[in-house]
């Protein structure tokens, strides 16, 4: 029998899980934007990497003051004012933007939209949900990270193969309107911590999270994980020299990694993250590489389908492993901006730093095999260190 408390969770689980999936929708719908402007008559030519990744870059920069904003004018203020910015930056691309700098103007105050609300919800998830749930809870949020690239991602690429191009460009606008919608139904929190036995509030600085061998491991193991994911960012164009459809990939990995959220979240609870998390690099680096070997459909589903094991585990256990590390509210919503300053880090550069390898290896498949076949090396070298690092965890 569900108790209020139990409804209660319930109910701060669905709104977090709509916030994210609104704003995962439009990231994924994204990855059609370089088609898109050609499509449009637009060059893109070396502005491609700054297209995919110019709202990244701005997340990047802002990220860091994100808590003195929060302070300044509290959570809901700023959720709000973030979410805002993803519906202006929508529109802007819908009725204006047909140039790359058009796009790469509008994806910019996209990032100002994605470098609060990201930091700003984790928090809300540490102080609304108990500490014995929170991965499988942060499990079951997570699939809306998933989702998109399973029932957003293939009508996305339809409308841009069918030539619907406006059609493609007007979805968004709709999008992020439900997802500000669902913002102003967060709970006021009040300050009041998560029910769990709390210690005293202790400030921690950026300074000390430097001096802590464990964050900086941390953020090296966060790194490469968020590599390979940000490896989706040009993924349409691997498919595109490779001849599948980039659907079988995207589709078959979210629906693993969804079905694995819903069917083993407590796995991230039971298994030891400390190990796990950064051995699902192997993974996702593996299948990134795999991919650029494959050339036939059933290739793309099962690199998707192992792919979607690695990030159905991976990033609800690295987003776990801040609250471990973090340990007190303080340190925990630092760690958080640490880990989204990373994730927003890596989806900046990659695209960038790939066409520079395109440049050079002189097409995608090479510049893909020579990245993540790096990445899995140095991601074996973190797993076999791991155990030592976090042995207190």
């Amino acid at each position: 029998m569900k108790t209020p408390y139990t409804k209660q969770i319930l109910i701060y689980i669905l709104i977090f899980f709509s916030i994210t999936f609104t704003s995962a929708s439009m990231e994924s719908g994204y990855y059609f934007l370089i088609p898109f402007l050609e499509a449009a008559g637009a060059e893109v030519g070396t502005l491609g990497g700054l297209v995919m990744g110019a709202c990244y870059g701005v997340s990047l920069v802002l990220r860091p003051l994100v808590p003195f904003f929060e302070r300044l004018a509290g959570k809901e203020r700023v959720i709000r004012a973030g979410y805002f910015c993803f519906f202006i930056s929508a529109c802007g691309i819908a009725l204006f933007a047909r140039t790359a700098e058009g796009v790469i103007l509008c994806r910019a105050i996209a990032g100002v939209g994605m470098g609060v609300v990201t930091i700003i919800l984790q928090s809300y998830e540490y102080q609304l949900l108990p500490a014995g749930v929170r991965g499988r809870c942060v499990s079951l949020i997570t699939v809306a990270y998933s989702l998109p690239a399973l029932i957003v991602v293939p009508p996305m690429e339809y409308l841009i193969r069918s030539g619907h191009y406006n059609m493609y460009a007007a979805t968004f606008p709709f999008i992020a309107a439900l997802g500000l919608y669902t913002v102003m139904k967060l709970p006021k929190t009040g300050g009041s911590a998560a029910p769990a036995k709390s210690a005293p509030e202790e400030k921690v600085s950026y300074l000390w999270l430097l001096r802590s061998p464990q964050v900086l491991f941390f953020a090296l193991s966060a790194a490469l994980f968020a590599f390979t994911d940000a490896g989706q960012l040009r993924f349409v164009q691997l498919a595109g020299e490779r001849g599948p459809a980039a659907s079988y990939f995207f589709s078959v990995s979210a629906c693993t990694a969804m079905i694995f959220r819903l069917s083993c979240g407590k796995l991230v609870d039971k298994l030891p993250r400390k190990v796990c998390a950064p051995a699902s690099t192997l993974l996702t680096a593996g299948m990134m590489f795999a991919a650029a070997f494959a050339s036939s459909p059933r290739a793309f589903m099962l690199c998707g389908f192992i792919f979607g094991l690695g990030m159905g585990f991976g990033y609800p256990a690295f987003m776990c492993l801040t609250l471990d590390i973090g340990g007190r509210r303080s340190a925990v919503t630092t760690l958080a901006v640490v880990f989204g300053f990373i994730y927003s880090l890596q989806s900046f550069v990659c695209p960038i730093f790939l066409q520079q390898v395109i440049n050079i290896a002189g097409s995608v498949t090479w510049a893909y095999r020579a990245m993540y076949g790096t990445v899995i090396l140095l991601a074996a070298v973190i797993v076999y260190f791991s155990p030592r690092v976090y042995r207190d965890l």
